[in-house]
This record gives C-alpha cells, structure tokens and sequence, in this order.
C-alpha cells in the first residue's frame, strides 16, 4: 500500500508492506543504489544512516509491546529522503506514522518546508511514541515496589523477571536509536546544510530522556529483585532455624525413647512403668522450660 502527499515543498511517499511494484515506483522516482533496493523489500538487521550523493538512507528501530510474549518486539522505519522528496518504508502499520499524518493535517504544515524538517518531526513522533512505549514498564516497575514488603512471593519475582527481559530488549532497541541519531546529526548537517542541524540534535536531545528514564527503570528493577532474593533468603534461613530449634527439642524425647526400647532396658520399665513415666516426664520439662527459654530469646 502506498500513499503520496504533498507538504509545502516537500513529497512525501509512504509504503507499507513494499511490494517489488512498490520498489520499481521508488526506483523511477530516486536513483537507489540496487542493495538499498533489496533492503526496502524487508526488514534489515540494525539500524543505520547512510549518505550518498543524491540522497541518504536511514533505517531506524522502535519498540513496539507484544502482549503475548509480554515484553517489547523491534519494529522498522525505513527512509529515503533527497533534497525535495521523503520516501518512507514501514512493514506493518506503525502507531507512530498514524499519529504523524494527523499532526500534519491539523498542525505541522506550516512548519514543514524541507526534508531535513520533514524527518525531525516524523521521528520526534517516532521518539514520542517510544516514550509511552516505556511508561507500562514504569508503571509495572512502581506496582513492584508497592508489592515489595507486603506480598514478596514466586509470582512477584516472576514478574520482576518479565520487566527484566523487557528492559533489556528496550535496552537493545534504544542503543540503537541512540547510535542512529549521533549519525544523523554529522550526516544530515552535511547533507542538507549545517543549518539543519539544530534539528537532528533536538531529536537526539529528546531521545535522551527516554534513555536516561529507561536507565533509572533498570537501576530500581535490579534493585527491587536483590531485595526480594534478600527477603526469600531470610524466609529461608527463618525456617531452616525453626527446623533445627525443633529438631533440637525433640531430640532428647526420640533418644529417651529409642533407649526405653531396648531388650536390656524395656523389662525394667516393664516391671516399674512408674520410672519410665517420671524420667520421660523431667525429659519433657526440661524441653518445655527450653522452648520457653528460646521463645524468650526470640530464636523461636
């Protein structure tokens, strides 16, 4: 599918899903070099920002929530921009692009009047769009810290595992963009004139506070999962220590019992059942009077 519109001196030509009639069409209208045409056919591997003489290529990375795996995908942008024309190249339907048409349509006409403009409010979008991107992990990461003291338990930790994983392939996908806009910055300057550099380092300004939020999300995270570890390591060492307090008690019982059961033993306290009962029963207080003593201590 593909859409053509016009913004003040600027065309702007969007493909979703390219077909190879998709990517003749862009082949007529720039001079694309034939590897750049077998990557607009699908996604590639990393981001990145080329220039050529005609034109520059720049591939770049969003996240994009799967709920079904519960954490965060890659998704793509592809662009193509000469010094009159943006060509654009997504293989799904991005959010990012949805919201960039309407904020054209109702408000970024007037301040779109060259490519280098075009691409710094299309990918502002795109930053944006990042930016609420994270802000379920850091509302995921708040209801941890909540749950931290009051409910410490497998499902917990499983769920600090899941913000983990997400945060790191958050992680993988802002090194990338991070590295994308430092490029874009040089290239576009030279590309498009040193004036329009102020607007590739606004993106990447911009691009700095999710990474310095995704930073913090990853800091209080691995935190909160050395706690939980510290209070399963104390659950643990508590009933460890009860166990051995109880063994501990109730070993004289089991000793006094396994002697009064021996052949030499047993037909004494058969012929004098009184004995065994008085012996047990000092044996008894005097595990009572130390189960006492311990509760005292709080060991037990």
């Amino acid at each position: 599918m593909s859409e053509k519109l016009k913004i003040n001196n600027v065309v702007w030509w969007h493909f979703t899903r390219p077909t190879e009639r998709d990517i003749e069409e862009i082949k007529k209208s720039v001079r694309l070099h034939h590897l750049i045409l077998d990557e607009l056919t699908s996604v590639s591997d990393r981001s990145k920002v080329e220039a050529y003489d005609d034109y520059v290529y720049l591939v770049y990375h969003l996240p994009i929530w799967n709920a079904k795996e519960r954490t965060s995908r890659r998704g793509e942008l592809d662009i193509v921009a000469t010094r009159k024309m943006v060509v654009t190249v997504a293989y799904e339907n991005l959010g990012p692009l949805e919201q960039f048409r309407k904020d054209v349509a109702e408000k970024l006409t007037a301040h779109i009047t060259s490519p280098a403009e075009f691409i710094h409010y299309l990918l502002q979008e795109v930053n944006t769009f990042s930016l609420r991107e994270l802000r379920h992990v850091e509302e995921k990461t708040n209801a941890v810290g909540r749950k931290l003291f009051k409910k410490a338990d497998n499902a917990l930790l499983e769920e600090i595992s899941y913000i983990k994983r997400d945060i790191l392939d958050l992680g993988i996908i802002a090194a990338s963009q991070k590295t994308t806009l430092e490029s874009l910055t040089d290239v576009g300057a030279k590309f498009w004139g040193e004036g329009t550099r102020i607007y590739f380092a606004d993106l990447l300004g911009s691009f700095l506070r999710l990474h310095f939020l995704l930073e913090n999300l990853r800091a209080t995270i691995i935190s909160y999962s050395e706690t939980v570890s510290q209070i399963f390591q104390l659950k643990t060492s508590d009933v460890v220590r009860r166990f051995s307090i109880l063994g501990f008690l109730t070993f004289p019982l089991l000793l006094y019992a396994t002697i009064a059961l021996q052949p030499t033993v047993a037909p004494t306290f058969i012929q004098n059942p009184s004995e065994f009962w008085v012996i047990f029963g000092v044996i008894f207080i005097v595990v009572i009077g130390l189960a006492a003593f311990f509760r005292k201590k709080g060991w037990f």
